[in-house]
């Protein structure tokens, strides 16, 4: 009898990658593809190459595997320093239109806005609102120095901002530099000072 390793299907498709950089890879893949409903235990685990059982080791339950796949999905921004308010308005929509579309994805999107699954729903707007509080940020920050109209509502123009870009992402249509600019040509005017 020889000594020798014997790979697995799973280590040679999925390589050096950690069994829980695996599991959360394919949890948020389907997330984003396929929205909150479609994640459990067993397609975690055939898009992983991971036993069910060793999920259920690191999560005790489709809502702990969910949640742990949303804050991995769920990032901050860095926002540029040195643009003009409007540049910083295009630089955010661009950004938050990569950020709908390779980071929440339309299952996602879908999913909020059906509420298929009010808890999961719920989580999944946390996730949206952490962008929403660095835009509000940014918009408070704009109309102290006096780039935006003092009177702005600064939850309603984050509101406004991320919904044109679920919108344009839900409809598939592109989030490009001609998008952001078409977006800011029409709401400009009711925004600057």
């Amino acid at each position: 009898m020889t000594d020798r390793t014997v790979i697995q299907p799973a280590d040679r498709e999925f390589g050096a990658r950690s069994t829980d950089d695996r599991i959360l890879d394919a949890t948020v893949d389907i997330l984003r593809e396929k929205g909150p409903v479609a994640v459990n235990i067993e397609a975690v685990a055939a898009a992983s190459g991971v036993a069910k059982t060793t999920i259920y080791r690191r999560y005790e339950s489709r809502e702990d595997l969910l949640l742990a796949g949303i804050h991995a999905a769920t990032t901050e921004i860095k926002i540029p320093t040195d643009l003009s308010t409007y540049d910083t308005f295009r630089w955010l929509l661009r950004n938050a239109g990569e950020f709908a579309e390779h980071e929440i994805g339309r299952g996602t999107a879908a999913a909020i806005i059906t509420n298929q699954d009010p808890a999961s729903v719920e989580l999944l707007r946390e996730m949206l609102k952490v962008r929403a509080r660095t835009l509000a940020a940014l918009v408070q920050e704009r109309i102290v120095v006096g780039d935006l109209r003092s009177n702005l509502d600064v939850r309603l123009v984050a509101t406004v901002l991320l919904g044109a870009v679920l919108g344009q992402v839900i409809r598939g249509g592109a989030t490009d530099e001609a998008w952001a600019d078409g977006v800011l040509d029409l709401l400009w005017p009711a925004f600057e000072a």
